[in-house]
């Protein structure tokens, strides 16, 4: 848990040495009032403006303001807690945290492999007469007479 601190920011008319234009003199009171806070645990978050509308002056003239706050925080009671106690708190803010996602889908299984190019096994049809063959990528030859008959080269 935090408690939240809010002030003012600061006017950049705070004059010092080596600091001549006002972003610089801003620069510096601005750092020097962070590093106050710091010093007491204060932890500064963002900076916020506020619109307001109000009546001043005895005729009750509306004015319009815009007035610009720097936001510090810290830890509450942090400090006097045991250390496992701290871890706890600590994982329930991280889970607090954490970008939930749905659990992944199982992936696909994969298909059944393809049989391999390669001639399979010849196998004997059911009544043992004729061999059958299961798979073959080429075409079958049934004409000898296409190819030529290879043999021993004569001399001439």
């Amino acid at each position: 848990m935090f408690e939240y601190k809010l002030l003012p920011v600061p006017a950049p008319a705070k004059k010092a040495k080596g600091r001549k234009t006002i972003p610089e003199r801003m620069a510096h009171a601005v750092g020097e009032m962070m590093n106050d806070q710091a010093r007491d645990g204060w932890e500064f978050t963002r900076q916020e403006s506020f619109s307001v509308d109000g009546k001043t002056g005895l005729m009750g003239k509306e004015t319009h303001m815009e007035c610009r706050y720097m936001v510090f925080r810290r830890e509450v009671g942090m400090a006097a807690m045991p250390l496992d106690k701290k871890l706890e708190k600590l994982a329930e803010r991280k889970a607090e945290t954490m970008v939930q996602t749905a659990p992944a889908p199982a992936p696909e299984p994969f298909p059944e492999p393809m049989p391999s190019p390669q001639v399979m096994a010849e196998t004997t049809a059911g009544t043992g007469d004729e061999p059958t063959r299961i798979f073959s990528p080429f075409p079958e030859e049934t004409d000898e007479s296409a190819a030529p008959a290879l043999g021993p080269a004569e001399k001439p």
